[in-house]
């Protein structure tokens, strides 16, 4: 064809480009491998099933019955501080509140036993809460008044006992 050049570029072209000097590859740091890690805390999470309906004198609540493992370290964080309210709080979407102020007309140890129950039906509890009482004495060292007595539901006598004397009514 006119006007087209079938010839092909020569090898003598190319060796008189000025050669770049090749510069040395920047060494590549070692890749660490990927570690998968199991979260510990997933040791916590429980999978009961679906929420437990219940109903506490009047007030209706869903027990939930599952938990992620970081939910389970909330909730066992709230009853190592007494802050039974809140652990309630967490295994019924907030009910907690209203159960407590439900059984405001209970001593301590039926109000102990009931949300006892309640935790039981959870999953998340195996033990048991001691009942919800003030220290026997508001002079012992180092007391902490309870979470029952702060709400009203026990109390505590600003009037000194006697001495003991070791007798018995018998004696």
């Amino acid at each position: 064809m006119p006007g087209t050049s079938t010839r092909k570029p020569s090898s003598r072209a190319k060796a008189t480009a000025p050669a770049t000097p090749a510069e040395p590859a920047a060494p590549t740091p070692p890749v660490e491998p990927v570690v998968e890690r199991f979260d510990i805390v997933e040791e916590l999470a429980v999978d009961g099933g679906e929420p437990q309906p219940i109903v506490l004198f009047g007030v209706e609540a869903d027990v939930r019955r599952k938990f992620t493992g970081a939910e389970a370290a909330v909730f066992h964080g709230h009853l190592a501080q007494n802050r039974v309210r809140e652990a309630l709080d967490v295994i019924t979407d907030g009910a907690g509140q209203a159960l407590w102020d439900a059984t405001k007309h209970l001593t301590p140890e039926p109000v102990a036993r009931l949300l006892n129950k309640v935790i039981a039906l959870s999953g998340l509890n195996e033990g048991e809460l001691r009942p919800l009482s003030p220290p026997l004495s508001a002079r012992m060292a180092g007391a902490v008044r309870s979470q029952a007595y702060a709400d009203g539901m026990a109390s505590i006598s600003d009037k000194h006992s006697e001495n003991s004397t070791g007798e018995t009514a018998d004696d």
